[in-house]
This record gives structure tokens, sequence and C-alpha cells, in this order.
């Protein structure tokens, strides 16, 4: 550590070469690493703490190096280089299995790759005081859509956090929890008001950007995704939330390379697959969609979304028993309120008989448009078809015949009616 005094030219020698250093260079690299961090300059903080590393590592105390490890770690998460995150977070522990960053990492790493059982368990290992370990499982149950688990973890968080409503990571899942219990416009001022606090943190960008997606406003989303990819152009939920986002605008081709740039950067990305299933479900290609839900099942098995576009599969196909399955599966584990969700409430009062309540849902759906508009019409036009109202059923046909080109069920049902 730096005395105060003049250092002898001999040993400013040494210091410059790396050899005899002590510990004074590390730490003048180290503050020039989290100066990098604090730019936004990811890459380039990554590439000191690397640094440090190779030159000093035998040099640096086991806690110093567990610290560079998980920092490390933390970067390469944020960038999408999940095996170097991993890498280095376990390296972290090796030399400090106390370090609750790593731990955290590694649970954030294996959410991001959709492994929830694995993510729950380097969650749980966090110290109990530590209001990284709920916070943790809420950023679980948000991924799997489950609104009362948010609300659980919140409420533990809340407890262990000093000042929650200046709290960044709270703030931004508390916005998500807004969203699930479909109060859209309070999630959307919430998320905007955490912006400027997350700027140091993609990982809650990305979150809030989600938001904004899933609420319609686009443009936010997209400049909100444009502020992470300066820093981390090959992080693949970027490309996932733009895919979303260009689907819903009805920009199919776009929609489709961004996310296949999402699954290439990171195959286990299920959230980017789902697009590829609406997309195949659009065109007609049932068979296709129906194996890609089936791998994401398969793979993350308590992943509500792919239980919901699986059974959005079997229904447009009138595969209605198929369908109860994977939409019951989807209840068991999404609690929310979201427009997705309504849909296939009105689609299991549809399977269930129940026409009327379905349509009930289904005509407040068709009041906006948005990403369901198209299923919404097409499940409006069978509960009038089956009700027997010929009144209503011929305006909505109407629509859907301004709207054909877009969408295979539209033309398979318009040409069923005989339209």
């Amino acid at each position: 550590m730096d005395d105060g005094k003049e250092t002898p030219p001999a040993d400013k020698e040494k210091k410059s070469s790396g050899e005899g250093a002590g510990i004074r260079l590390p730490e003048v690299l180290l503050h020039d690493a989290y100066e990098k961090m604090s730019k936004a300059e990811l890459a380039s903080a990554a590439g000191i703490f690397e640094d440090v590393l190779k030159r000093f590592n035998s040099n640096l105390p086991d806690d110093q190096r567990s610290l560079i490890h998980s920092e490390l770690g933390t970067l390469y998460y944020w960038l999408g280089d999940y095996e170097a995150g991993k890498h280095h977070c376990e390296r972290a522990l090796a030399f400090s299995d106390h370090n609750d960053q790593a731990y955290n990492i590694l649970g954030k790493i294996a959410v991001a790759q959709f492994q929830f059982p694995k993510a729950r368990g380097y969650f749980s290992k966090i110290s109990d005081d530590n209001p990284a370990r709920p916070l943790g499982m809420c950023l679980v149950s948000i991924k799997l859509r489950d609104r009362n688990g948010v609300d659980i973890f919140l409420k533990e968080a809340h407890g262990k956090i000093p000042s929650p409503s200046t709290h960044p990571e709270y703030g931004v899942y508390h916005a998500y929890s807004m969203l699930l219990k479909g109060d859209a416009k309070s999630a959307v001022s919430q998320a905007r008001n955490f912006i400027k606090r997350c700027e140091r943190d993609p990982s809650l960008l990305l979150i809030i950007a989600e938001i904004f997606m899933t609420v319609g406003n686009y443009g936010e989303a997209r400049s909100t995704v444009e502020k992470v990819q300066k820093s981390c152009p090959e992080n693949d939920q970027t490309f996932a939330i733009l895919a979303h986002s260009a689907y819903a605008q009805e920009d199919w081709g776009e929609a489709d390379s961004y996310a296949r740039d999402a699954v290439r950067f990171n195959s286990a990305n299920a959230y980017a697959k789902t697009i590829l299933m609406k997309l195949a479900t659009r065109n007609g290609n049932y068979a296709a969609a129906e194996e890609i839900g089936m791998q994401i099942l398969q793979d993350s098995p308590e992943y509500s979304l792919g239980h919901a576009n699986l059974g959005d599969v079997y229904f447009n196909q009138g595969r209605y028993e198929l369908s109860e399955i994977e939409y019951d599966q989807t209840q068991q584990l999404m609690n929310a309120d979201t427009k997705g969700a309504r849909l296939r409430k009105a689609r299991m009062k549809f399977i269930k008989s129940d026409f009327a309540g379905a349509a009930e849902i289904l005509e407040e759906l068709v009041g906006g448009y948005h990403t369901y508009y198209d299923d919404a019409m097409c499940d409006l036009v069978l509960c009038y078809d089956q009700i027997g109202d010929e009144e209503k059923k011929s305006e909505m046909l109407d629509k859907m015949a301004f709207r054909r080109s877009f969408y295979h069920r539209t033309e398979k049902i318009l040409k069923s009616f005989g339209e």
C-alpha cells in the first residue's frame, strides 16, 4: 500500500515491469478497471482485470483474487459470454466460498440459460441477510411469469434493503410485478424512473426494455436496448427483445433475424425461440413450431411461455385436448394478468364450451391493437359461430378479410366460412 513516501527510482522501475510491485500497481490498475466499468467500457474493464490476474496473481491475497474473479464473472455475464462468466465465478469461489457476488452471478447466468432449478440452487447459497438472495429468487419468478413468487420475494427483499425506493434492482423488479398484475401504466412509470439508476447494470436495463416492449412502447424498448448494445454488442437478450418488438410491429423478417441472432449467441435462449415458434405458427408450419416448443420444454420444463406457445400451436390446429394440457400447465406456472394470459384464459373457456365467457374476454382484447389481435379476432369468429350470433360473426369476418394477408390462420378461417 502507498505510505505517502516518495518511491526510489529503482523501485519505480521494478513496479513498471511488474517485479516486486507489491500491491500498489494492481491497485492503480483496479482503479482504472472500475473507471472503465463506470463509463460502461465493459470489455476494456475486463481486459484490465484479466491483466492484473495474469501479472500479479501469485502476489495477491486470496480475498482480492476472489473479488477480481467475481468482478470478471459479472462483466462477462453482462457481455453475454456466459461460459467465461461461469469460469471466473467458479474461480472466485475457489479462493473464497463466502463470495455472495459469485453465487449471485452464477444464478443470473443460469437464469439467462433458462436453467431455473440450478439458478435457485446458486441464489440459495447467498448469505441470509443479503438482499441479493431474495432478489435472485424474484428474478427467477419474473422469468417464469409467476406473479405470486415475485411478490413473495420482493416482500422478503424489502425487509433487507435500507432504502427500497431507491434500490435499482428492487425498483425494476417491482415495476415488473406491476406489469404482471396488469397495471401497465404504473409499470412503465416506475421503469422510466429507474433508467438512470440502472445505467451501470445492463441486465437491469434489459428488464426495463422488456417491460417497455411488453406494454407496446416499442420506441422506448429499442432505445433502451441500444444503450446496452453500445457496451454489450453480443448480449443475446438484446436481440431477443428486439425480436419480440419486431414481431409485435409485424416486421416478420426482422423478427426472424433478431431471434436467430439471439439463439446464435445463446443457444438456450427460450425467450427468443418463442418468436421462432410464433413465426412458424403464423406461416402454418405447425410441425416446425411444435418441434421448437418441445425442445424448449425439454430443456426448461418450468418455462411457462414455452407451454403457452405450444398450447397456441395445438389450439390453432384444433387439437384442443393437447392445447388444454399445455394451457393448464401455463396457468399452474404463470399467474400473470397480461394480454397473452387473457387470450389463453379465453381459450380455456372455449375448450370447455363456455363460448359466451370466452367472447367477453376476447371482445376486450380486440379493443386495441397488439400482438394477439389477429388471434383474438379468429377466436371471436369461432365463438360467435358457436353462439349463433351471425351479425357479430359477419362483422368480425369483414375485419379479418382486411388483414387476411398477414396470417395463415386468418386465411384458413375465412376460407372455412366461404369468405
